[in-house]
């Protein structure tokens, strides 16, 4: 069930200030170790964490917006100030890719040969357990909470785990005496961010561009079986996970008094927020069959 909005807010707010403690420290820990030991890989994992807690800040100044009761201005609400976020997150994924390549192939250039030891597996390992864990909580938080900004954060922490085995097997390769492993490993720690980004660029997408939210077939069936109801059409949804608005016709017998319509009406916006715990809201135009 959709959590209320200021349950959402405070919910939002706290994951993501425990998030942001854990990626800046994770962050901070590889790249001084990365730089001291030359190890390419490690600083550009160094770095992706590193937007993963811009991502917190601008997480958390969003919470204090998106989950915002509707206004004059927003009669809709401002959830999608949520989604313009998240789509600040796939262009800024993209960015840090493009910036990796850019590495990766002056380190293959110049055949550098990292100084791996204990320290880097050390905080490597650290790494990968806090990786996990926060993958796990943004996950269920967001699912909890419906929120499309913390489901997307955890994508893109979910990818950390894997950046991080890439950067072991690195650092495995480096103590084996093949300079090119550093940089061919940040090469694929680019690709896989690229894919990453554009899959949140297209989801934030389909929802600034109001793609149907929900099948209309979906919403069909749960209208049609309301008592009352002869014929359903013209469905419209728009939104995103946690926010989603329906329109739709319906048609009634004609010889319905308004009172008995207008209660058919209120039927069908129960059953379908019941069915579909994402919808907010819910406008019937009654048409007489």
């Amino acid at each position: 069930m959709t959590a209320p909005a200021d349950v959402a807010r405070t919910g939002v707010r706290r994951v993501l200030a425990l998030t942001l403690g854990l990626n800046v420290a994770t962050s901070v820990s590889k790249i001084v170790v990365g730089k001291l030991t030359g190890s390419l890989a490690m600083v550009a994992d160094g770095y992706h964490s590193l937007l993963d807690g811009a991502n917190n800040v601008i997480g958390l100044v969003v919470a204090g917006l998106a989950y915002a009761p509707p206004d004059r201005g927003h009669p809709y609400g401002h959830r999608k100030f949520e989604t313009a976020a998240t789509l600040a997150i796939g262009i800024a994924l993209l960015g840090l890719a493009s910036h990796l390549v850019s590495e990766a192939f002056s380190g293959v250039a110049h055949s550098r040969l990292p100084a791996v030891g204990g320290w880097n597996w050390a905080v490597m390992g650290a790494t990968l357990c806090i990786n996990l864990f926060v993958t796990s909580y943004e996950a269920r938080e967001g699912r909890r909470l419906s929120s499309t900004y913390l489901l997307a954060d955890a994508a893109h922490t979910r990818s950390d785990i894997y950046v991080t085995l890439g950067v072991a097997a690195s650092f495995a390769g480096s103590q084996a005496g093949l300079t090119w492993v550093d940089g061919v490993v940040t090469l694929a720690i680019a690709a896989f961010i690229a894919v990453l980004a554009v899959r949140i660029l297209v989801g934030s997408f389909n929802t600034l561009t109001d793609r149907a939210a929900i099948p209309p077939d979906a919403i069909e069936v749960v209208v049609l079986g309301i008592p009352g109801v002869r014929e359903c059409g013209e469905i419209r949804t728009r939104g995103g996970p946690g926010s989603v608005w329906v329109d739709l016709v319906v048609r009634v017998d004609g010889d319905t008094s308004l009172r008995a319509a207008h209660d058919v009406a209120d039927r069908i916006e129960v059953a379908l927020m019941q069915a579909h715990a994402e919808i907010v809201d819910v406008v019937v135009h009654l048409e007489p069959a």
